[in-house]
């Protein structure tokens, strides 16, 4: 994927978000890191590859970790921090750079469990901790607002069309942004695959019960979306008819005679 194969690797190779680049290299080159640095922005926008260059330029071993998958109880937390009670990683060491230090990136971490983030609150407090932590998440976690004198909260944006327009000359960079909602990641896909084929929405035939009734009613009070529409292919009941008589004409699954007595009795009963 073009996302992956040009991505960044030094802090100005990244386009736009100058005060967050300059408040990553005060936090990397001033120690001890008292604080915690959290990217907060909408997805897509290269939070996560800004958290990466700079641990790079600033020669530390990015220590990447979804935090949304792999930090859900306080275990996951204690985990993470023994392992860092060095500040050399064990590759490091045995490559003999002792000076390479770890840099702890916490990807996604408005999705991790909010009781594991009051254990990462913890490890940001502690005045022992010698790595540097940077979290990145779309949404500011009410755990991390509450103690914003031991992170600092850096806004991210998308960068700005003119400068995109210069790496793809031939593409109208504008228009693609506001189709992708100003998801930079999404546009290169675009970019890269074309335009994905959309599913058609077919809604569901209602049945008419009163409990469904009553609760559609509801929706359309609030307006709320319509549970009964869905992403579906609506290709009729004609391929339906077709598989069942093909399914029925084959000898190991068509009804035995047994079976077909029981159903003429069944209907003889009524």
């Amino acid at each position: 994927m073009y996302s992956e194969i040009y991505r960044p690797s030094n802090l100005s190779e990244i386009l736009g978000n100058n005060e967050a680049k300059d408040i990553l290299k005060t936090y990397l080159t001033t120690q001890p890191f008292s604080k915690a640095v959290l990217l907060i922005g909408p997805p897509g926008i290269g939070k996560t590859t800004m958290a990466l260059c700079a641990a790079n330029t600033f020669d530390f071993d990015a220590l990447e970790i979804n935090a949304s998958k792999s930090i859900r109880s306080f275990e996951d937390v204690d985990k993470i921090r023994d392992s860092c009670r060095s500040a050399v990683n064990i590759r490091s060491f045995l490559n003999g750079n002792i000076t390479r230090k770890t840099c702890v990136i916490l990807d996604e971490v408005d999705g991790s469990d909010p009781h594991a983030q009051k254990k990462v609150m913890e490890w940001i407090r502690d005045k022992t901790r010698s790595v540097p932590i940077i979290c990145t998440g779309n949404e500011l976690p009410i755990v991390f607002k509450r103690n914003a004198e031991y992170i600092e909260i850096v806004r991210c944006f998308p960068p700005r069309p003119q400068d995109i327009q210069t790496l793809f000359p031939n593409e109208d960079i504008p228009k693609l942004l506001k189709e992708c909602q100003y998801d930079i990641r999404r546009m290169i896909h675009r970019i890269q695959y074309g335009v994905s084929d959309t599913i058609p929405k077919y809604v569901l035939p209602p049945t008419g019960l009163p409990p469904e009734v009553s609760f559609v009613l509801k929706q359309r009070m609030f307006d709320l979306p319509n549970l009964l529409e869905c992403h579906a292919d609506k290709q009729g009941t004609s391929h339906l008819n077709e598989t069942i008589a093909k399914y029925m004409n084959d000898g190991r699954r068509g009804r035995n005679n047994a079976s077909l007595r029981r159903l003429k009795k069944s209907a003889l009963d009524k």
